[in-house]
């Protein structure tokens, strides 16, 4: 069952989205803050590498934890941007809601304008027609 646009945007409680618009940003924000905070993960301890199994050789084992490191810090990238881009949509999505709302009141003020001049019309039809 497919509802109008209009009332889609009348069921939307915008008073709740402009209140909660700040707190999504603070939390992005805060997100961004964590995790830009933390450092790459470095390299680890060579001790553990001495506990291994004698079965896998060291360099083997070597050449595995260089490439997880390398993978470990790509990641550490990709958690970076994606928290950047979070942090950007979040005060977009602010930016967006406050004109959201400024269409709302636009539209508010257009209906009394048009009640309005529904009403001029009328009498002036009233007084045209009955003269």
């Amino acid at each position: 069952m497919a509802i109008s646009m209009l009332s889609a945007f009348k069921i939307i409680p915008w008073s709740d989205v402009l209140t909660a618009a700040p707190y999504i940003v603070q939390g992005a924000e805060k997100l961004w803050s964590i995790i830009a905070g933390k450092p790459a993960p470095q390299r680890g301890n060579d001790r553990a590498e001495e506990e291994v199994s004698q079965s896998v050789s060291l360099s083997a084992l070597d050449t595995r934890v260089h490439s997880l490191e390398l993978l470990t810090a790509e990641l550490h990238k990709e958690v970076l941007l994606s928290s950047e881009l979070i942090k950007s949509l979040a005060q977009q999505n602010i930016q967006l809601v406050q004109a959201v709302d400024v269409l709302r009141v636009r539209t508010r003020i257009l209906f009394v304008f048009c009640g309005a001049l529904a009403v001029v019309t009328t009498a002036c039809v009233f007084l045209v027609v009955f003269r």
